[in-house]
């Protein structure tokens, strides 16, 4: 339990700390754009702590079925490692002799900062979604399923609320 206020802390205070960071050198004339390279090294905290969030959750479900844990750890392994690798094709660059920087990242830095969150997001919401669908109290034919797997038909208040949290949070 200890951990998981840890991780919702930490959580918390990088996802605040990430707009101003990425926000206050390319508003204001800095100067030095340098700044918009190092302060790029907080996106490895912020992304990754929270969606170990997303897991934690997910692995609550399955009740700590190892198979499952094992498959979320690893999809959320991949997106601390490629978020470890944004800084390094992040660079930031004057604007002329205004003083303002705008910052580039690599076409690499990009795709790594877009696509890892984004299949581990998914598998977490089909896994999210399939846990909850068998908590249904529909007859068990496939349509009645994957209403409850994704309209939340037939589902416990409790869960449909879950499942309706998970859907907002992945669109």
């Amino acid at each position: 339990m200890a951990g998981l206020v840890v991780v919702s802390s930490e959580s918390a205070i990088f996802t605040l700390l990430l707009p101003l960071c990425r926000t206050f050198p390319l508003a204001f004339p800095i100067g030095n754009c340098n700044y918009v390279r190092k302060l790029s090294y907080i996106y490895p905290f912020t992304i990754p702590t929270t969606l170990l969030l997303f897991v934690l959750r997910t692995s609550a479900l399955y009740n700590n079925n190892r198979y499952i844990v094992g498959l979320l750890s690893m999809s959320w392994l991949g997106v601390l490692i490629c978020s470890t690798l944004v800084p390094f094709g992040v660079s930031g660059y004057a604007i002329a002799k205004t003083g303002y920087c705008i910052e580039v990242k690599t076409a690499l830095a990009g795709g790594f900062a877009e696509i890892s969150p984004f299949v581990h997001d998914t598998i977490v919401f089909f896994a999210t979604s399939w846990a909850l669908s068998k908590n249904s109290y529909s007859h068990d034919n496939a349509r009645n399923k994957l209403q409850a797997m994704f309209l939340g038909k037939y589902l416990p208040t409790f869960s449909k609320s879950i499942l309706h949290d998970g859907q907002a949070y992945y669109l």
